[in-house]
Protein backbone atom coordinates (compact mmCIF):
# COMPACT_ATOMS: atom_id res chain seq x y z
CA UNK A 1 0.00 0.00 0.00
CA UNK A 2 1.50 3.37 -1.06
CA UNK A 3 3.06 5.32 2.08
CA UNK A 4 1.16 8.68 3.21
CA UNK A 5 2.75 11.73 4.03
CA UNK A 6 2.16 10.91 8.07
CA UNK A 7 3.72 7.65 7.64
CA UNK A 8 6.86 9.34 6.36
CA UNK A 9 6.75 12.44 8.81
CA UNK A 10 6.32 9.31 11.34
CA UNK A 11 9.30 7.50 10.18
CA UNK A 12 11.51 10.44 9.65
CA UNK A 13 10.70 11.85 13.60
CA UNK A 14 11.40 8.20 14.94
CA UNK A 15 14.93 8.07 13.28
CA UNK A 16 15.49 11.86 14.34
CA UNK A 17 14.31 10.64 17.68
CA UNK A 18 16.98 7.79 16.97
CA UNK A 19 19.83 10.32 16.26
CA UNK A 20 19.11 12.95 18.44
CA UNK A 21 19.30 10.20 21.59
CA UNK A 22 22.25 8.80 19.84
CA UNK A 23 23.69 12.21 20.06
CA UNK A 24 22.29 12.91 23.77
CA UNK A 25 23.95 9.58 25.11
CA UNK A 26 26.86 10.13 23.61
CA UNK A 27 27.23 13.24 25.19
CA UNK A 28 26.05 11.85 28.49
CA UNK A 29 29.13 9.95 28.20
CA UNK A 30 31.13 12.31 27.42
CA UNK A 31 30.20 14.62 30.26
CA UNK A 32 30.23 12.32 33.10
CA UNK A 33 33.93 10.87 31.49
CA UNK A 34 35.17 14.75 30.67
CA UNK A 35 35.28 17.81 32.24
CA UNK A 36 32.99 20.78 30.98
CA UNK A 37 35.85 22.23 29.80
CA UNK A 38 37.07 19.41 27.34
CA UNK A 39 33.03 18.75 26.73
CA UNK A 40 33.09 22.62 25.52
CA UNK A 41 35.89 22.15 22.88
CA UNK A 42 34.83 19.05 21.81
CA UNK A 43 30.91 20.06 21.23
CA UNK A 44 32.46 23.52 19.78
CA UNK A 45 35.38 22.54 17.34
CA UNK A 46 33.58 18.97 16.45
CA UNK A 47 29.97 20.01 15.71
CA UNK A 48 29.78 23.65 15.85
CA UNK A 49 32.42 25.32 13.84
CA UNK A 50 32.05 22.35 10.72
CA UNK A 51 28.52 23.18 11.03
CA UNK A 52 28.93 26.81 10.76
CA UNK A 53 30.99 26.64 7.46
CA UNK A 54 29.12 24.33 5.75
CA UNK A 55 26.64 27.03 5.88
CA UNK A 56 29.23 28.11 3.06
CA UNK A 57 30.33 24.91 1.76
CA UNK A 58 26.44 23.98 0.59
CA UNK A 59 25.11 27.58 0.43
CA UNK A 60 21.88 27.29 -1.43
CA UNK A 61 22.46 23.43 -2.69
CA UNK A 62 20.21 21.43 -0.53
CA UNK A 63 17.26 23.40 -0.80
CA UNK A 64 17.48 24.03 -4.51
CA UNK A 65 17.89 20.23 -4.62
CA UNK A 66 14.89 19.51 -2.72
CA UNK A 67 12.70 21.05 -5.22
CA UNK A 68 10.63 18.48 -6.64
CA UNK A 69 10.07 19.38 -10.07
CA UNK A 70 13.68 20.74 -11.23
CA UNK A 71 15.98 20.20 -8.18
CA UNK A 72 17.73 16.68 -9.50
CA UNK A 73 18.93 18.29 -12.55
CA UNK A 74 21.71 20.35 -10.95
CA UNK A 75 23.15 17.37 -8.54
CA UNK A 76 26.69 17.19 -10.21
CA UNK A 77 27.38 20.85 -10.06
CA UNK A 78 26.28 21.15 -6.02
CA UNK A 79 28.96 18.49 -5.33
CA UNK A 80 31.49 20.01 -7.13
CA UNK A 81 30.66 23.65 -6.09
CA UNK A 82 30.72 22.09 -2.07
CA UNK A 83 33.85 20.21 -2.88
CA UNK A 84 35.80 23.46 -4.19
CA UNK A 85 34.75 25.42 -1.52
CA UNK A 86 35.54 23.00 1.20
CA UNK A 87 39.21 23.24 0.23
CA UNK A 88 39.19 26.97 -0.19
CA UNK A 89 37.91 27.05 3.13
CA UNK A 90 40.53 24.55 4.75
CA UNK A 91 43.26 26.66 2.56
CA UNK A 92 42.02 30.03 4.35
CA UNK A 93 41.46 28.03 7.88
CA UNK A 94 45.17 26.52 7.48
CA UNK A 95 46.13 30.38 6.72
CA UNK A 96 44.63 32.19 9.58
CA UNK A 97 43.93 29.10 12.60
CA UNK A 98 45.96 30.75 15.32
CA UNK A 99 44.20 33.55 14.94
CA UNK A 100 40.97 31.76 14.81
CA UNK A 101 41.40 29.42 17.82
CA UNK A 102 42.69 32.22 20.20
CA UNK A 103 39.26 34.21 19.71
CA UNK A 104 37.59 31.50 20.60
CA UNK A 105 40.11 30.81 23.79
CA UNK A 106 40.78 27.49 22.55
CA UNK A 107 44.09 25.89 23.71
CA UNK A 108 46.72 26.59 21.58
CA UNK A 109 49.19 23.27 21.92
CA UNK A 110 46.08 21.20 20.34
CA UNK A 111 45.34 23.20 17.07
CA UNK A 112 46.36 20.87 14.69
CA UNK A 113 44.44 18.46 15.73
CA UNK A 114 41.26 20.67 15.68
CA UNK A 115 41.99 22.04 12.27
CA UNK A 116 42.09 18.21 10.89
CA UNK A 117 38.85 17.53 12.98
CA UNK A 118 37.19 20.89 11.14
CA UNK A 119 38.81 19.53 7.93
CA UNK A 120 37.31 16.41 7.81
CA UNK A 121 34.09 16.74 9.60
CA UNK A 122 33.58 19.79 6.91
CA UNK A 123 34.30 18.07 3.47
CA UNK A 124 32.36 14.45 3.84
CA UNK A 125 29.16 16.78 5.76
CA UNK A 126 29.61 19.11 2.85
CA UNK A 127 28.50 16.13 0.42
CA UNK A 128 25.87 14.23 2.38
CA UNK A 129 24.14 17.41 2.55
CA UNK A 130 24.07 17.70 -1.21
CA UNK A 131 23.03 13.59 -1.24
CA UNK A 132 20.29 14.59 1.15
CA UNK A 133 18.97 17.39 -0.79
CA UNK A 134 18.75 15.02 -3.66
CA UNK A 135 17.06 12.79 -2.09
CA UNK A 136 14.29 14.69 -0.12
CA UNK A 137 13.49 16.56 -3.70
CA UNK A 138 13.03 12.77 -5.40
CA UNK A 139 10.90 12.24 -2.07
CA UNK A 140 12.55 9.46 -1.62
CA UNK A 141 12.39 10.69 2.26
CA UNK A 142 13.46 7.29 4.16
CA UNK A 143 17.19 8.02 2.60
CA UNK A 144 17.64 11.29 4.13
CA UNK A 145 16.85 10.09 6.92
CA UNK A 146 18.66 7.09 7.24
CA UNK A 147 21.89 8.57 6.57
CA UNK A 148 21.11 11.89 8.67
CA UNK A 149 21.37 9.25 11.62
CA UNK A 150 24.37 7.13 10.52
CA UNK A 151 26.94 9.17 12.04
CA UNK A 152 25.41 9.45 15.66
CA UNK A 153 24.89 5.72 15.79
CA UNK A 154 28.68 5.47 14.89
CA UNK A 155 29.52 8.25 17.54
CA UNK A 156 27.81 6.35 20.18
CA UNK A 157 29.01 2.91 20.14
CA UNK A 158 32.47 4.42 19.29
CA UNK A 159 32.95 6.44 22.15
CA UNK A 160 31.20 4.28 24.69
CA UNK A 161 33.89 1.47 23.64
CA UNK A 162 36.79 3.52 24.24
CA UNK A 163 35.49 4.34 27.58
CA UNK A 164 34.24 1.13 28.49
CA UNK A 165 37.59 -0.14 27.42
CA UNK A 166 39.31 2.69 29.04
CA UNK A 167 40.90 4.50 26.21
CA UNK A 168 38.95 7.70 26.10
CA UNK A 169 41.44 10.10 25.36
CA UNK A 170 40.64 13.61 24.31
CA UNK A 171 42.35 13.00 20.93
CA UNK A 172 40.84 9.75 20.18
CA UNK A 173 37.22 11.29 21.20
CA UNK A 174 37.39 14.33 18.91
CA UNK A 175 38.66 12.43 15.90
CA UNK A 176 35.98 9.72 16.05
CA UNK A 177 33.14 12.52 16.23
CA UNK A 178 34.83 13.55 12.56
CA UNK A 179 35.55 10.47 10.98
CA UNK A 180 32.06 9.46 11.67
CA UNK A 181 30.35 11.88 8.47
CA UNK A 182 32.57 9.32 6.49
CA UNK A 183 29.83 6.43 7.07
CA UNK A 184 26.87 8.12 5.28
CA UNK A 185 28.74 7.97 1.98
CA UNK A 186 30.32 4.60 1.86
CA UNK A 187 26.41 3.32 2.85
CA UNK A 188 25.46 5.43 -0.34
CA UNK A 189 28.01 3.85 -2.13
CA UNK A 190 27.85 0.15 -1.43
CA UNK A 191 23.72 0.99 -1.91
CA UNK A 192 22.84 -0.67 -5.23
CA UNK A 193 19.63 1.45 -5.76
CA UNK A 194 21.18 4.37 -4.68
CA UNK A 195 25.26 4.25 -6.17
CA UNK A 196 23.89 5.24 -9.33
CA UNK A 197 23.60 8.89 -8.42
CA UNK A 198 27.36 9.33 -7.99
CA UNK A 199 27.39 8.56 -12.27
CA UNK A 200 25.92 11.93 -12.04
CA UNK A 201 29.04 13.62 -11.20
CA UNK A 202 29.83 13.58 -14.66
CA UNK A 203 26.75 16.28 -15.96
CA UNK A 204 26.96 19.33 -15.05
CA UNK A 205 24.19 21.92 -15.30
CA UNK A 206 24.20 25.44 -14.57
CA UNK A 207 21.26 26.05 -12.22
CA UNK A 208 18.90 28.76 -14.07
CA UNK A 209 18.55 32.37 -12.50
CA UNK A 210 14.66 31.29 -10.99
CA UNK A 211 16.30 28.55 -9.26
CA UNK A 212 19.15 30.53 -8.06
CA UNK A 213 16.93 32.84 -6.46
CA UNK A 214 14.59 30.08 -4.88
CA UNK A 215 17.66 28.35 -3.58
CA UNK A 216 19.29 31.39 -1.63
CA UNK A 217 15.95 32.06 -0.51
CA UNK A 218 15.37 28.88 1.33
CA UNK A 219 19.09 29.08 2.59
CA UNK A 220 18.19 31.99 4.11
CA UNK A 221 15.02 31.14 5.86
CA UNK A 222 15.77 28.13 7.01
CA UNK A 223 19.51 28.50 8.06
CA UNK A 224 18.69 31.71 9.86
CA UNK A 225 17.74 29.79 13.38
CA UNK A 226 20.90 27.53 13.65
CA UNK A 227 23.14 29.82 11.99
CA UNK A 228 22.21 32.62 14.74
CA UNK A 229 22.46 29.63 17.09
CA UNK A 230 26.42 29.43 16.14
CA UNK A 231 27.00 32.77 16.46
CA UNK A 232 25.61 33.07 19.73
CA UNK A 233 27.96 30.52 20.84
CA UNK A 234 30.67 31.75 19.43
CA UNK A 235 30.14 34.87 21.34
CA UNK A 236 29.31 32.81 24.68
CA UNK A 237 32.51 31.44 24.32
CA UNK A 238 34.01 35.33 23.52
CA UNK A 239 32.91 36.62 26.16
CA UNK A 240 32.32 34.16 29.12
CA UNK A 241 34.55 31.36 28.27
CA UNK A 242 34.36 27.77 26.21
CA UNK A 243 32.45 26.02 29.53
CA UNK A 244 29.59 28.33 29.29
CA UNK A 245 29.50 27.47 25.63
CA UNK A 246 28.96 23.38 26.78
CA UNK A 247 26.60 24.60 29.03
CA UNK A 248 24.78 26.72 26.28
CA UNK A 249 24.93 22.99 23.88
CA UNK A 250 23.37 21.09 26.58
CA UNK A 251 20.57 23.73 26.48
CA UNK A 252 20.43 23.13 22.83
CA UNK A 253 20.67 19.66 23.79
CA UNK A 254 16.92 19.62 25.42
CA UNK A 255 15.79 22.30 23.33
CA UNK A 256 16.40 20.19 20.63
CA UNK A 257 13.11 17.56 21.35
CA UNK A 258 11.66 20.70 19.80
CA UNK A 259 13.71 19.88 16.63
CA UNK A 260 11.63 16.83 16.30
CA UNK A 261 8.68 18.62 14.93
CA UNK A 262 10.34 21.49 13.42
CA UNK A 263 12.83 19.58 11.67
CA UNK A 264 10.00 17.07 10.18
CA UNK A 265 8.42 20.45 8.77
CA UNK A 266 11.06 21.73 7.37
CA UNK A 267 11.49 18.09 6.10
CA UNK A 268 8.75 17.79 4.01
CA UNK A 269 7.43 21.22 3.30
CA UNK A 270 8.85 22.27 0.19
CA UNK A 271 9.09 18.86 -1.74
CA UNK A 272 4.84 19.07 -0.89
CA UNK A 273 4.47 22.76 -1.67
CA UNK A 274 6.79 22.26 -5.11
CA UNK A 275 4.43 19.41 -5.85
CA UNK A 276 2.32 20.45 -9.18
CA UNK A 277 -0.67 19.06 -7.70
CA UNK A 278 -1.58 21.70 -5.00
CA UNK A 279 -4.47 20.47 -3.73
CA UNK A 280 -2.35 17.53 -2.36
CA UNK A 281 -1.41 19.75 0.74
CA UNK A 282 -5.13 20.33 1.97
CA UNK A 283 -6.05 16.13 1.67
CA UNK A 284 -6.58 14.43 4.69
CA UNK A 285 -3.03 13.31 6.16
CA UNK A 286 -1.39 16.33 3.91
CA UNK A 287 0.72 18.77 4.20
CA UNK A 288 -1.74 20.90 6.58
CA UNK A 289 -3.02 18.47 9.14
CA UNK A 290 0.78 16.88 9.56
CA UNK A 291 1.90 20.83 10.29
CA UNK A 292 -0.64 21.00 12.93
CA UNK A 293 -0.23 17.99 14.44
CA UNK A 294 3.55 18.88 14.76
CA UNK A 295 3.01 22.44 16.07
CA UNK A 296 0.68 20.60 19.08
CA UNK A 297 3.88 18.50 19.41
CA UNK A 298 6.21 22.35 19.83
CA UNK A 299 3.41 23.62 22.27
CA UNK A 300 3.71 19.64 24.16
CA UNK A 301 7.99 20.45 24.38
CA UNK A 302 7.32 23.71 25.87
CA UNK A 303 5.51 22.18 28.54
CA UNK A 304 8.21 19.94 29.35
CA UNK A 305 10.89 21.91 28.96
CA UNK A 306 9.57 24.72 31.25
CA UNK A 307 8.73 22.09 34.24
CA UNK A 308 11.44 19.26 33.90
CA UNK A 309 14.46 20.69 32.37
CA UNK A 310 16.54 20.72 35.64
CA UNK A 311 15.44 17.01 35.98
CA UNK A 312 16.29 16.09 32.30
CA UNK A 313 20.24 18.17 32.95
CA UNK A 314 20.41 16.33 36.43
CA UNK A 315 19.36 12.91 34.37
CA UNK A 316 21.10 13.07 31.20
CA UNK A 317 24.02 14.80 32.39
CA UNK A 318 25.20 15.67 35.67
CA UNK A 319 24.52 18.55 38.70
CA UNK A 320 27.59 20.11 36.99
CA UNK A 321 25.57 20.68 33.96
CA UNK A 322 22.75 22.33 35.85
CA UNK A 323 23.48 26.31 34.39
CA UNK A 324 22.16 24.63 31.24
CA UNK A 325 18.69 23.88 32.41
CA UNK A 326 18.09 27.20 33.50
CA UNK A 327 17.12 29.31 30.84
CA UNK A 328 16.16 26.40 28.35
CA UNK A 329 12.73 27.11 28.34
CA UNK A 330 12.97 30.69 26.58
CA UNK A 331 14.97 28.62 23.77
CA UNK A 332 11.70 26.64 23.25
CA UNK A 333 9.86 29.95 23.30
CA UNK A 334 12.08 30.67 20.01
CA UNK A 335 11.21 27.58 18.10
CA UNK A 336 7.82 28.09 18.68
CA UNK A 337 8.33 31.36 17.23
CA UNK A 338 10.35 29.81 14.32
CA UNK A 339 7.77 26.90 13.29
CA UNK A 340 5.21 29.47 12.62
CA UNK A 341 7.99 31.35 10.23
CA UNK A 342 9.64 28.98 8.68
CA UNK A 343 5.96 27.29 7.22
CA UNK A 344 4.59 30.57 6.23
CA UNK A 345 7.94 31.67 4.36
CA UNK A 346 8.48 27.64 2.58
CA UNK A 347 4.72 27.99 1.58
CA UNK A 348 4.69 31.70 0.41
CA UNK A 349 8.29 31.11 -1.34
CA UNK A 350 6.87 27.66 -3.18
CA UNK A 351 4.28 29.77 -4.85
CA UNK A 352 6.96 32.73 -5.53
CA UNK A 353 6.31 33.97 -9.08
CA UNK A 354 8.70 37.28 -9.37
CA UNK A 355 11.81 38.64 -8.09
CA UNK A 356 10.09 40.91 -5.22
CA UNK A 357 8.86 37.91 -3.84
CA UNK A 358 12.16 36.41 -3.40
CA UNK A 359 13.15 39.68 -1.89
CA UNK A 360 11.05 40.46 0.62
CA UNK A 361 11.02 36.75 2.05
CA UNK A 362 14.80 36.64 1.60
CA UNK A 363 15.26 40.62 3.14
CA UNK A 364 14.27 39.45 6.55
CA UNK A 365 16.69 36.76 7.53
CA UNK A 366 19.83 38.76 5.84
CA UNK A 367 19.18 41.94 7.80
CA UNK A 368 18.52 39.88 10.96
CA UNK A 369 21.38 37.56 10.94
CA UNK A 370 23.90 39.82 12.03
CA UNK A 371 21.65 41.22 15.29
CA UNK A 372 22.01 37.42 16.40
CA UNK A 373 26.02 38.90 17.12
CA UNK A 374 25.51 42.30 18.36
CA UNK A 375 22.05 41.46 20.54
CA UNK A 376 23.22 39.18 21.95
CA UNK A 377 26.57 40.92 22.93
CA UNK A 378 24.66 43.73 24.37
CA UNK A 379 22.27 41.49 25.97
CA UNK A 380 25.00 39.56 27.90
CA UNK A 381 26.79 42.87 28.73
CA UNK A 382 23.30 44.25 29.67
CA UNK A 383 22.01 40.93 32.23
CA UNK A 384 25.92 41.26 33.71
CA UNK A 385 25.19 44.70 34.82
CA UNK A 386 21.40 44.18 36.22
CA UNK A 387 23.04 41.38 38.20
CA UNK A 388 21.67 38.14 36.55
CA UNK A 389 24.89 36.71 37.50
CA UNK A 390 27.29 36.69 34.70
CA UNK A 391 25.13 37.48 31.85
CA UNK A 392 24.33 34.17 30.55
CA UNK A 393 20.63 34.70 30.21
CA UNK A 394 21.30 37.24 27.72
CA UNK A 395 22.23 35.11 24.91
CA UNK A 396 19.11 32.68 25.82
CA UNK A 397 16.68 36.15 25.38
CA UNK A 398 18.64 37.16 22.29
CA UNK A 399 17.82 34.31 20.43
CA UNK A 400 13.95 33.91 21.25
CA UNK A 401 13.56 37.95 20.83
CA UNK A 402 15.02 37.95 16.89
CA UNK A 403 12.81 35.07 16.29
CA UNK A 404 9.94 36.64 17.53
CA UNK A 405 11.09 39.91 15.42
CA UNK A 406 11.15 37.28 12.61
CA UNK A 407 8.03 36.33 12.76
CA UNK A 408 6.38 39.78 13.05
CA UNK A 409 8.20 40.93 10.04
CA UNK A 410 7.48 37.45 8.15
CA UNK A 411 3.74 38.01 8.68
CA UNK A 412 3.88 41.75 7.59
CA UNK A 413 5.84 40.97 4.18
CA UNK A 414 3.98 37.45 3.54
CA UNK A 415 1.78 38.02 0.29
CA UNK A 416 0.13 35.27 0.97
CA UNK A 417 -1.43 34.42 4.91
CA UNK A 418 -3.65 31.41 4.22
CA UNK A 419 -1.44 29.15 5.32
CA UNK A 420 -0.99 31.10 8.74
CA UNK A 421 -5.34 31.01 9.04
CA UNK A 422 -4.98 27.13 8.37
CA UNK A 423 -2.30 26.68 11.17
CA UNK A 424 -3.89 28.85 13.21
CA UNK A 425 -7.66 27.51 12.81
CA UNK A 426 -9.26 26.16 16.31
CA UNK A 427 -5.79 27.66 18.00
CA UNK A 428 -8.11 28.38 21.18
CA UNK A 429 -8.47 24.60 21.51
CA UNK A 430 -4.40 24.15 21.98
CA UNK A 431 -4.57 26.57 23.72
CA UNK A 432 -6.96 25.74 26.21
CA UNK A 433 -5.11 22.61 26.17
CA UNK A 434 -1.68 23.97 27.34
CA UNK A 435 -3.70 25.96 30.18
CA UNK A 436 -5.66 23.03 31.43
CA UNK A 437 -2.14 20.87 31.65
CA UNK A 438 -0.26 24.28 33.02
CA UNK A 439 -2.85 25.12 35.63
CA UNK A 440 -2.84 20.96 36.83
CA UNK A 441 1.03 20.79 37.23
CA UNK A 442 1.09 24.28 39.10
CA UNK A 443 -1.77 23.73 41.47
CA UNK A 444 -0.79 19.67 42.26
CA UNK A 445 3.01 20.04 41.58
CA UNK A 446 3.36 16.38 41.24
CA UNK A 447 7.17 14.22 41.18
CA UNK A 448 8.92 14.68 37.79
CA UNK A 449 8.11 10.90 36.82
CA UNK A 450 4.33 11.18 36.75
CA UNK A 451 3.99 15.07 35.76
CA UNK A 452 6.21 14.07 32.42
CA UNK A 453 3.59 11.29 32.08
CA UNK A 454 0.76 13.55 32.77
CA UNK A 455 2.16 16.15 29.97
CA UNK A 456 2.16 13.73 27.17
CA UNK A 457 -0.78 12.08 28.18
CA UNK A 458 -3.38 14.60 28.98
CA UNK A 459 -2.08 17.07 26.57
CA UNK A 460 -2.11 14.97 23.55
CA UNK A 461 -5.57 13.83 24.55
CA UNK A 462 -7.05 17.41 24.87
CA UNK A 463 -5.38 18.23 21.61
CA UNK A 464 -6.61 15.47 19.90
CA UNK A 465 -9.86 15.41 21.89
CA UNK A 466 -11.20 19.03 21.54
CA UNK A 467 -10.03 19.05 17.50
CA UNK A 468 -6.91 20.55 17.12
CA UNK A 469 -5.14 18.05 16.08
CA UNK A 470 -7.30 16.05 12.78
CA UNK A 471 -7.86 12.54 14.81
CA UNK A 472 -8.65 10.77 11.57
CA UNK A 473 -4.84 11.48 10.33
CA UNK A 474 -4.28 8.93 13.16
CA UNK A 475 -6.75 6.64 12.54
CA UNK A 476 -5.62 6.43 8.59
CA UNK A 477 -2.18 5.69 9.73
CA UNK A 478 -2.74 2.73 12.10
CA UNK A 479 -4.95 1.68 9.63
CA UNK A 480 -2.62 1.65 6.69
CA UNK A 481 0.44 0.11 9.25
CA UNK A 482 -1.97 -2.55 10.04
CA UNK A 483 -2.37 -3.17 6.10
CA UNK A 484 1.29 -3.47 5.22
CA UNK A 485 1.53 -6.14 8.01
Amino acid sequence: MKKTLIYYSIFYILLLVLQRGAGILTKIVLANSLTPFDYGVITLVALSLPSMFQFITNAFFYQMLSHSQEGNKYFGFTIWCSIIISILISLLLALFNKEFFDYLNLPSDQRFLFYITIVISLCFTSIIIDFQGLFAGLKHYSMPAIIMTLPSIVRLFAVGLIVYLGMNSFGLVILIFALSNIIPLMYIFCSQEHRKFFSELKTIHIPPRHMVAFGVTLLLIGSLSTTGQLIIRLVISHMLGVTWQGYYDVSMTLAALSVFALGTMNYVCIPEATNPDKNVIHQQGGLIDVTRALFAVMILVLLLLFFYAETFVKILFSDDYLAGSKYVFILSIGYVFLFVQSYLAYLNLSNATTQKDYVKLSAIPFITLPLFYFVTEFLISYFQNLGFDNGFIGAYVSYTLLLGIVLVLTILLSKDLAPLYMLTNKIERLIISALIVFMILIVFNPSPIIGIIFIIVMFSTLAIGLGYVNKLIIIDFINRKQADE
